[in-house]
C-alpha cells in the first residue's frame, strides 16, 4: 500500500468513526491481509479496521468480543489518544462522541480494574468504535484500553450481550483482537463456488455468497464463464497461537454476468435477522427449519401440491407433506416457538400448531399422542419432542402431516429454507442505505 493509499484509508476510518478531531489523536491501524498468496485470477485489498491488543484472561470472552465486533453490521475504527494535562477518561470519551450511558458503563467497568482518577498526561487511551447507522448516536464504544505509565495494559470490551467485560489486569499476558475488511475479485471459470474458493474467499463467506445469489431470481443460477465477481467480507481474529479464533462475515457481493451487474448485501435487520438485500431495500431472510422427524426413520409419501386424496378420492391441493413412520416415532418441533393449538382437530386428528415468530408457524397432524406436560401456551425448543406419530383423524396409516405457514400462507415444507420477503421502508430503509454507503465509501465501490 502506498503512502497516499494509507492516507486515504486513514481518512475513511476517521469518517466512518464520525469522531471529532483533536490535536493529540492519531489513528492506530494494523494491516493483516496481503495479496501475495492470492491466485493469479483474483485481486485482494483490505481496509483495516484496527488491531486492539488487550490483556486477555479468558479466550471465550475474546470470542464473544469478536461476535460483538462483527454482529452489528457497521464498520469499526480505532483511535489512540495521548492524554493531555487536565484530561480525564470521561472527557476523552465525550470528545469522541460516546454517549453518556456508554461512558458511565465503561468507566464503571474500568474502575474495577484501576483507579481512573489516577490517569495523567502521557497515559495512552485506545478506543475502538463503531459508526451508528440509526442517526441517533454518533459512535458506539466497542472497546477501551488504558495504558497508564508503569501499569501495563488494562482493557474492557463490549461483549455480545452489550455489557462491558473486564479483560484481565496488568499482570495478564496480552492477546489480540483484530478486525478488518478484505475485498477479493475473480472470474468464473468452472463454477461460482469453486472459483470463489480458488480466489481465497473463506468457505463460510463463499457459502453465503452462493446462497445470496441463489435467492435473487434475476441472477443466473449458472453464471457464464468469464463472469466477474467481487466479494467484501469482514474478519475478527482473537487470541494467539492454538487459541486463535477467526470469524468471517460476508458484507457485499457483486456478480457481472451477460452484461448485467448483480449486487447483494448481507445485512442484519433491526430484530437481528440476517437478510440478503438489494440496494433498493428489498431482499429475503432465509429461515431454516429442522426436520420434524429424522429422515432415517421416515419417508415422504405425499408431497406438497395437487394430488388425489387417498381417502376422499377427489383432487385436492395438499398444503403440507406426509411422512410415513412407525407408530410412536417421536415428532420434533421444527424451531423454537409457542404452542398456539394442541388437541383434536377434525380430520387432522391429534393436532399441534406452533408459532415461531410473527410470520412463521408449523403444524403437525394425525399423531397418536402428545408429549407429556405440553399445553396451549407452552414454549418449546427446536428439536424438542412434541408428539408421536400415529393415524388419528382421517388417515390411511401411521404418518405425520406437516405444514409450514408464512404470513398465514402455506409453503412447501420440503424446500431447504423458508424465504421471508423483506421490503424496508422508513427509518429501516434509511439505516440500510447508511450501511450501503459505509461499505461503498470504505471499499471505493462504484455505485449504480
Amino acid at each position: 500500500m502506498t503512502i497516499s493509499q494509507n492516507d486515504q484509508a486513514h481518512d475513511r476510518a476517521l469518517r466512518i468513526a464520525r469522531a471529532p478531531k483533536r490535536a493529540a489523536a492519531c489513528i492506530a491501524l494494523g494491516l493483516f491481509f496481503t495479496t501475495s498468496s492470492l491466485a493469479p485470477t483474483s485481486l485482494a485489498h483490505a481496509n483495516t479496521l484496527g488491531t486492539l491488543n488487550i490483556p486477555q484472561a479468558d479466550v471465550a470472552v475474546a470470542v464473544n468480543n469478536a461476535e460483538a465486533i462483527l454482529g452489528s453490521g457497521d464498520v469499526t475504527a480505532n483511535r489512540t489518544i495521548a492524554l493531555q494535562p487536565g484530561d480525564t477518561l470521561d472527557s476523552v470519551l465525550t470528545s469522541q462522541g460516546i454517549d453518556a450511558a456508554q461512558r458511565a458503563a465503561a468507566l464503571t467497568a474500568m474502575s474495577e480494574l484501576y483507579d481512573i482518577a489516577q490517569v495523567k498526561a502521557g497515559d495512552a487511551v485506545e478506543i475502538s468504535m463503531r459508526a451508528s447507522l440509526d442517526g441517533v448516536q454518533e459512535t458506539r464504544l466497542v472497546a477501551l484500553q488504558l495504558r497508564p505509565a508503569y501499569k501495563g495494559n488494562l482493557a474492557i470490551v463490549a461483549g455480545a450481550d452489550g455489557a462491558f467485560h473486564r479483560l484481565g489486569t496488568a499482570a495478564k499476558r496480552a492477546e489480540t483482537v483484530t478486525a478488518g475488511i478484505t475485498t477479493l475479485e475473480g472470474t468464473v471459470t468452472t463454477g461460482l463456488m469453486a472459483d470463489l474458493i480458488a480466489a481465497k474467499v473463506p468457505v463460510d463467506v463463499a457459502d453465503d455468497v452462493v446462497a445470496a445469489f441463489a435467492y435473487d431470481p434475476q441472477t443466473p443460477s449458472d453464471p457464464a464463464q468469464g463472469s466477474a465477481f467481487k466479494v467484501v467480507y469482514e474478519t475478527a481474529r482473537t487470541g494467539t497461537g492454538r487459541h486463535t479464533s477467526v470469524r468471517n462475515v460476508m458484507r457485499y457481493a457483486e456478480l457481472g454476468s451477460n452484461g448485467e451487474n448483480h449486487r447483494v448485501y448481507r445485512y442484519e435487520t433491526n430484530n437481528g435477522e440476517v437478510a440478503f438485500m438489494e440496494e433498493t431495500g428489498r431482499g429475503v431472510v432465509p429461515f431454516a427449519l429442522a426436520a420434524p422427524v429424522p429422515m432415517r426413520k421416515a419417508r415422504m409419501t405425499s408431497p406438497f401440491g395437487w394430488r388425489v386424496h387417498p381417502v376422499l378420492k377427489v383432487r385436492k391441493f395438499h398444503n403440507g407433506v406426509d411422512y410415513a413412520a412407525p407408530k410412536g416415532t417421536p415428532v420434533y418441533a421444527a424451531e423454537d416457538g409457542v404452542i398456539q393449538m394442541l388437541g383434536w382437530r377434525g380430520n387432522y386428528g391429534r393436532f399441534i400448531k406452533i408459532v415461531h415468530n410473527d410470520r412463521i408457524a408449523t403444524t403437525y397432524g394425525h399423531m397418536s399422542a402428545f408429549a407429556k406436560g405440553l399445553h396451549k401456551g407452552s414454549h418449546v425448543k427446536k428439536g424438542q419432542i412434541v408428539a408421536y406419530i400415529g393415524s388419528s383423524g382421517l388417515s390411511t396409516g401411521n404418518h405425520l402431516y406437516f405444514e409450514v405457514l408464512v404470513d398465514n400462507k402455506h409453503v412447501d415444507p420440503e424446500q431447504a429454507e423458508v424465504m421471508l420477503n423483506v421490503n424496508l421502508d422508513g427509518s429501516s430503509l434509511v439505516r440500510f442505505r447508511s450501511y450501503v454507503s459505509s461499505i461503498s465509501e470504505t471499499q471505493n465501490l462504484s455505485r449504480p
